[in-house]
């Protein structure tokens, strides 16, 4: 396959680099003629172990090259990945998106024949829709499909992430299955190594990014809140991370304790998500797991439920109150209690004694109208 990666940053180089290594023809290409410069001279501006001996080896069998012409590699390419960088724009947190939608229109004007374009920036939800919209505003009569392929790469073992990665997730739109075979054709050596293939939809794929690196910053955001109170109550934190990480539903990683989370994504992409949240008016922060229940549906209400109704609840990790019972004994709860009384309202009818029966308990009241209470 013939790829193009626009961004020579750190996520276009390592992607670049590894689909090259995976036998792909790829171009890099980059505005900054001075770094381009550079990666033609084998000089490599980040540091990751391994990738100077990466772009070395796939620069000379001629699978790898790099440029700032774009015209000439799009024209060529079956494959276009937007690799530029997302920070958070000033002033109000949001992702700055002027780039990919910059590349995009670029893109747009110099595509040749059936063209998947993907976004490997980190965007916010729906920002596939909007690349599509610009690209088929600047050329209408272009054949292009719009696919979101976020990264999942940590500085310092990008490389092993990208070749044995945890997943891959793909957001396709629409019923053309092409996109969907060129991108397993780009994944197809971690595809035959059994590397799991998530396909979505784009803003589903959009999402996943996100909602990933948010967890993580609140797992590192939790275990230092948990520190701060051990020093108060006097435990060990280290300790506590210890006995919840070797919780198979909680895990160690991102369970140590410091000054916090940092780098060049958690910062920006939780921003990034807080504003997303709160442009679509849902709750920042945590929601009331009360709330939550409270919306759930009911017994008897007759939905997803078996034969009269009632509810079918799959198993559950862990059995917290049960949000059908705890309606049903509300509902009893607000029902007056009819204790030896007549009539829907609960109304004694004149004359009407109790007696008691067998055992002490209450027996009804004697038929007939003034009749008085016999003792037995």
């Amino acid at each position: 396959m013939k790829i193009t990666m626009i961004g020579a940053g750190y996520v276009g180089l390592v992607s670049g680099v590894c689909f090259a290594d995976f036998g792909h023809d790829v171009v890099c290409v980059d505005k900054d003629e001075g770094k381009i410069s550079a990666l033609k001279k084998g000089q490599i501006p980040i540091f990751e172990p391994g990738l100077d001996h990466l772009v070395a080896s796939n620069v000379a069998s001629g699978r790898l090259n790099f440029t700032d012409d774009l015209k000439t590699a799009v024209a060529a390419s079956d494959v276009v990945f937007i690799a530029v960088g997302t920070p958070s724009r000033r002033g109000d947190g949001h992702a700055d998106l002027s780039y990919v939608y910059a590349a995009a229109r670029e893109i747009a004007s110099n595509l040749q024949g059936f063209t998947v374009v993907v976004t490997k920036s980190t965007v916010p939800v729906g920002t596939g829709d909007e690349v599509e919209r610009i690209i088929r505003e600047t050329n209408p009569a272009v054949d292009v499909t719009v696919v979101s392929n976020p990264e999942f790469l940590r500085e310092g073992a990008a490389i092993e992430d990208f070749k044995r990665p945890d997943r891959i997730v793909i957001g396709v739109d629409g019923s053309d299955g092409r996109a969907r075979e060129v991108m397993t054709e780009v994944y197809r050596p971690l595809y035959l190594n059994q590397s799991p293939l998530v396909f979505t939809t784009r803003r589903t794929s959009e999402l996943i990014k996100y909602a990933g690196n948010a967890f993580l910053a609140m797992k590192i955001t939790f275990i230092n809140e948990i520190a701060d109170l051990c020093e108060k109550v006097g435990a060990n934190v280290q300790d506590v991370a210890r006995g919840i990480g070797l919780d198979g539903r909680i895990g160690s990683k991102f369970l140590h304790a410091g000054p916090g989370y940092g780098g060049s994504c958690f910062p920006k992409d939780t921003l990034a998500l807080v504003k997303t949240a709160q442009d679509h008016d849902t709750p920042r922060a945590a929601r009331r797991n009360h709330g939550r229940r409270q919306r759930q549906p009911q017994a008897g209400d007759g939905t997803q439920g078996d034969r009269g109704g009632r509810r079918r609840y799959p198993r559950v990790q862990d059995r917290g109150p049960r949000p059908d019972l705890q309606a049903e004994y509300r509902r009893h709860a607000r029902q007056p209690r009819d204790r030896g009384r007549s009539g829907a309202a609960g109304r004694r009818r004149p004359g009407h004694r109790l007696r008691p029966g067998r055992n002490g308990k209450r027996a009804q009241a004697d038929r007939g109208a003034g009749l008085r209470a016999r003792s037995l």
